[in-house]
């Protein structure tokens, strides 16, 4: 689904745009000169329903050649070594997500705890994925008119990165912020509010004008209305809204 001139969505389940399997996070895809750029993986489980809404958009499959991985939790890094196997793509994350992912430790993932909980399938499997390119806060990635800005924002996960582009104001926010507001508030051992207010706090800083999430809708303009409304919430000690 195209979203703008450059960016377009393949991939999203329950809390997103249900393109793909109900377990995926919002699968971006960047579309320039140089190739196509994924932002995150979606879980694996809907690893072909992401390569046919690549088509679906015009985009050969093959023109993918680079996917970072914006945390490990497997909604959003479960599909990454499948896609690697099948497109020979570039990986690129933190140090902290490198090191999860590619070990496949499911106490890590926090795997063990969502299979329990019922938040994916009991079958479900994480799949171990080698990681190409560490990224570090301030690193840029350069596609098309994109110059994509790391940003280390733990909180949700302690190895979580956003990536913001300050020219065309597009903040790719991963699982920090949302429509409204909202946070996604999990009770994970990777979890942290003290993190996670400093986080939003740092985003507040930021020109947002486009905001494309991890799940849920994106926002194509007013995106740092949801920062604002995070970050008040936080000043003014209320409690802070959940997506989850």
């Amino acid at each position: 689904m195209k979203l703008t001139e450059r960016v377009y969505v393949v991939g999203g389940g329950s809390l997103g745009y249900g393109l793909s399997s109900p377990y995926d996070c919002n699968v971006y895809a960047i579309d320039s000169e140089e190739g196509v750029l994924l932002i995150d993986a979606g879980s694996g489980l809907g690893e072909d329903a992401i390569l046919n809404r690549l088509r679906d958009d015009g985009i050969m499959p093959e023109r993918v050649n680079a996917l970072v991985l914006t945390h490990a939790h497997s909604d959003h890094a479960g599909g990454a070594r499948g896609l690697k196997d099948q497109l020979g793509l570039l990986v690129m994350a933190s140090k902290r997500t490198a090191a999860i992912v590619e070990s496949g430790d499911e106490a890590q993932l926090g795997l063990e705890q969502a299979r329990r909980d019922g938040i994916y399938p009991e079958q479900y499997q994480f799949k171990s994925c080698p990681v190409d390119r560490i990224l570090r806060e301030g690193d840029i990635i350069s596609r098309g008119a994109f110059r994509l800005r790391v940003l280390y924002v733990p909180g949700h996960s302690h190895d979580m990165i956003a990536l913001f582009d300050d020219s065309s104001q597009t903040l790719f926010a991963a699982d920090t912020v949302f429509s409204g507001g909202k946070l996604a508030i999990i009770d994970t051992e990777d979890f942290s509010m003290k993190d996670y207010r400093s986080t939003i706090a740092k985003l507040s800083s930021l020109k947002v004008e486009r905001l494309f999430a991890g799940h849920g809708e994106a926002l194509l303009e007013r995106g740092g209305d949801a920062v604002r409304l995070a970050h008040e919430r936080f000043e003014q000690e209320h409690p802070p809204l959940s997506i989850v």
